[in-house]
């Protein structure tokens, strides 16, 4: 169950239903009290009701042999409640029909204005619904625009409602990714850094017969590109060009440690013998898995 109260001071860990209304549990960061906040039904201005398809982890295979995303089909259920300085929203998840049947129940027992749209809520925020819920198309809910899905199990179709994605989804989404990009820059300077460093003052100390040196270069440096695969909207040169920074990072410590100490040319040769079998392994499973999901991608249903 999903809910959201703005309180900037308060961390709120625990929440129920009483007959008065909804009462949220929590301490307050700056003076470390224990808080309780109620809101009344009377604060309750309205419900709106969507639908909400939750993405699993895992795939299903069609009759083609292609894999799909499954969803699990549920409800959001949307409280917009009155504040002396406006309104904010209360947003709940239902994902079983005896959760459903008493969401029904509480709102019916209560008079609480309530709508449906045919929309998909599942993705959106509290911020979206502060700035945009006006713009929703909704409808007052009637005893037959509505029901609670009978499947239980995860399921896959071609086509599911469209989400609803305001101005403000497109603008978090742009942030968060500026942010990681950000973020991901440093790392990169790290991984130079690091890489130099290493080359400067550990490789042109291994023993050139010393496998067990190079097994741990080998996996240290996949470690330092696996960041690459964990955001599957780069493309795939940028594995080629993670390559290159680490390589380069590598090539430089050493022709730099090689002014204070002398490097044969067999240890040389094991080191790059090293990192180009780790550069080939590398790059071409990580096109194998970007074709891979761009494949999946274009065979999934559309949302």
């Amino acid at each position: 169950m999903q809910k959201y109260i703005r309180d900037s001071d308060t961390f709120f860990y625990k929440s129920w239903w009483t007959d008065e209304g909804f009462v949220q549990k929590g301490t307050n960061r700056r003076t470390k009290e224990e808080v309780e906040c109620l809101i009344p039904f009377s604060q309750m201005k309205e419900v709106l009701i969507g639908q909400a398809w939750i993405r699993q982890s895992f795939k299903s295979m069609d009759s083609a042999g292609k894999k799909r995303n499954l969803y699990r089909e549920g409800l959001r259920f949307v409280f917009k409640v009155e504040q002396d300085d406006g309104f904010t929203y209360l947003l709940f998840l239902s994902e079983t029909k005896k959760a459903f049947t008493e969401w029904m129940d509480r709102i019916r027992a209560h008079g609480i204005p309530a709508y449906v749209t045919e929309l998909d809520l599942h993705d959106a925020e509290l911020e979206d619904f502060e700035h945009h819920y006006d713009s929703i198309m909704m409808e007052p809910l009637r005893e037959d625009n509505l029901e609670f899905p009978n499947k239980k199990n995860p399921i896959n179709q071609e086509v599911t409602p469209p989400q609803w994605k305001p101005d403000s989804f497109y603008k978090r989404k742009k942030l968060k990714e500026a942010r990681f990009l950000d973020r991901m820059k440093k790392i990169r300077l790290i991984l130079f850094i690091g890489s130099f460093l290493v080359a400067l003052l550990w490789i042109p100390h291994w023993p050139s017969d010393d496998s067990d040196n190079f097994i741990f270069f080998l996996f240290g440096t996949m470690i330092l590109l696996f960041p690459t695969f964990m955001h599957n909207e780069w493309k795939p040169y940028q594995s080629l060009l993670d390559t290159l920074l680490i390589g380069s990072a590598l090539f430089s410590g050493v022709l730099t440690a090689n002014l204070y100490t002398p490097i044969s040319g067999e240890h040389y040769l094991n080191t790059w013998a090293t990192f180009a079998t780790f550069a080939l392994f590398h790059n071409v499973t990580f096109f194998m898995f970007r074709f891979k999901e761009q494949s999946d991608h274009r065979s999934s249903r559309k949302r």
